[in-house]
């Protein structure tokens, strides 16, 4: 593995958050360096599609970290950085870091996981197939209807795009946002997602916690599933809590369109890409991201690394609202999915500030102006 990142371990155990309207930052040169744990090959395409987010307004302005940049002197950045990825050494990209960018006060955040889940599905009903997906309806009213007055009537008959086999899978794929589609003929496609209807999203995990089922140290994705499926006499109740209904548009069939896309409108990067706050973190954004993640060995025990690498905020979601939230997108299947089923662990993010004077502007601090999107894909909390 590489080993090129700019470890925050002594930013990290002295300083706390700063006020909310101060641009506080710190150079990274007294930083300690430590082993990024992903490849550069993934982190070059994280990039490379922020660079695409920006370029597309490249005037508009972001406040990172109390200091206004534009999407061009962002863009800029990064595809420097890109290019010192691909030609330099380790030895190399470290003295550029810290030349070029400053580090922004650290966050302490809890950090969770999401993947993409790999389903059974058709496109036609079946025998085992009888739990539908619904495209976005045209009219204003049914894209407002609750989710038990969605699921138990016909009123969006002939809205049906795909089918499942487990009505709690079909819950999990609302929850994750996207989902990839394995067919009958073995053939795949990705259920992405197209809308809501708009209404306030309920956690079954906090249920469960509030109604004794579970504990808060018990809860996660995998004994959720398990709890719903054994439990099928309070299933139908429990998931009728949570009013927010997802509809998807299903993708081409080819593979490229087989990767799910954030909120930015591209496509999401494993381990690289993010969901945060649009109202806190600008969209696109890189920093550092540190904590700790499940790892399985050969025999399937469970063990929990620390970790450190540079991420990118490009998604968002109903349930990662705040500072102090952030989701991590750990790719698809089944075992990403036991792996961000069981992330729920403290960590820190730093926001990397590219210098002023590599962009070659003059420095204006102040608030700022925080971009927010409407976004397209959906990560909450289970």
């Amino acid at each position: 593995m590489p080993a090129f990142l700019l470890f925050i371990l002594t930013l990290l155990s002295s300083l706390s958050l700063p006020a909310p309207c101060r641009a506080q930052s710190s150079p990274l040169t007294p930083l300690l360096a430590l082993a990024d744990d992903l490849e550069y090959r993934g982190l070059a395409a994280a990039l490379k599609e922020s660079c695409r987010y920006y370029d597309k307004a490249p005037d508009r302005i972001y406040n990172v970290c109390g200091q206004r940049l534009s999407g061009r002197e962002l863009s800029h950045a990064y595809r420097q950085l890109i290019s010192r990825l691909q030609e330099q050494t380790t030895a190399e990209i470290l003295p550029f870091l810290a030349e070029n960018f400053s580090a922004c006060r650290p966050a302490p955040l809890l950090v969770t996981g999401y993947y993409t889940p790999v389903l059974d599905g058709s496109l036609t009903p079946t025998a085992r197939h009888r739990f539908p997906l619904y495209a976005l309806p045209d009219q204003e009213d049914l894209r407002r209807l609750r989710r038990q007055e969605i699921t138990g009537s016909s009123l969006l008959k002939d809205h049906e795009i795909a089918y499942l086999t487990d009505p709690v899978d079909l819950f999990f794929l609302q929850v994750q946002g996207s989902g990839i589609l394995k067919l009958p003929d073995n053939s795949r496609r990705l259920a992405a997602y197209a809308g809501s209807n708009g209404r306030a999203y309920t956690s079954i995990g906090k249920v469960l916690i509030q109604e004794g089922k579970m504990t808060k140290e018990e809860v996660s994705l995998a004994t959720i599933h398990r709890y719903l499926s054994d439990h099928p006499q309070q299933r139908e109740r429990l998931l009728n809590l949570n009013e927010r209904f997802i509809f998807f548009r299903l993708t081409a069939p080819e593979a490229a369109e087989l990767a799910p896309r954030g909120s930015l409108g591209s496509p999401l990067t494993p381990g690289r890409s993010v969901a945060m706050d649009n109202s806190h973190y600008p969209p696109g954004i890189m920093g550092i991201l540190t904590s700790r993640r499940p790892f399985f060995d050969k025999e399937g025990r469970l063990s929990w690394q620390p970790f450190t690498r540079l991420v990118s905020h490009q998604d968002s979601g109903a349930a990662i609202k705040g500072r102090h939230r952030l989701d991590l997108y750990m790719g698809s299947g089944p075992q990403k999915g036991r792996a961000a089923g069981l992330m729920k662990e403290d960590g820190n993010f730093v926001m990397l500030i590219p210098n002023l004077s590599f962009q070659h502007v003059h420095s204006i601090i102040g608030t700022g102006n925080h971009i927010t999107l409407s976004p397209q894909g959906e990560k909450r909390s289970p």
